[in-house]
């Protein structure tokens, strides 16, 4: 029999989740021996971009090519050099555990990876 995650839909193996869903394995917080790692590997602005604006990349190339550049591009490429952007922005991370579920890693705050997904 198989199963599949309440929580995502993705399937169960060993009966645990990506997304975390009965996994013995993320500890509370405050616990002593848990390791906060700090990656720093951001994604391009434009695929932020893509993504916040829900617009494909192909569409964006063609507007760069025809010279229009989105303000919000500015702004976004401005905020990833300032390192404004961080796994607090995150849909994959929780933060009352610094817990990041794609990396299924412990995450300081102001980390950032190739998998980084804004919820704004």
């Amino acid at each position: 029999m198989v199963d599949f995650c309440p929580e995502c839909g993705n399937m169960l193996r060993k009966n645990s989740c990506r997304c975390g869903y009965n996994n013995q394995d993320i500890q509370p917080k405050n616990a002593p021996n848990t390791y906060l790692h700090e990656i720093w590997n951001p994604p391009s602005p434009k695929i932020i971009y893509c993504k916040l604006t829900a617009t494909s990349q192909d569409k964006l190339r063609a507007m760069l090519s025809k010279g229009a550049y989105p303000e919000k591009l500015k702004e976004i490429t401005k905020n990833v050099k300032n390192h404004l952007y961080s796994c607090c922005n995150c849909v994959y991370y929780n933060e009352e555990i610094f817990h990041c579920q794609i990396k299924n890693k412990y995450l300081k705050k102001d980390s950032i990876c190739r998998s980084f997904e804004p919820f704004e």
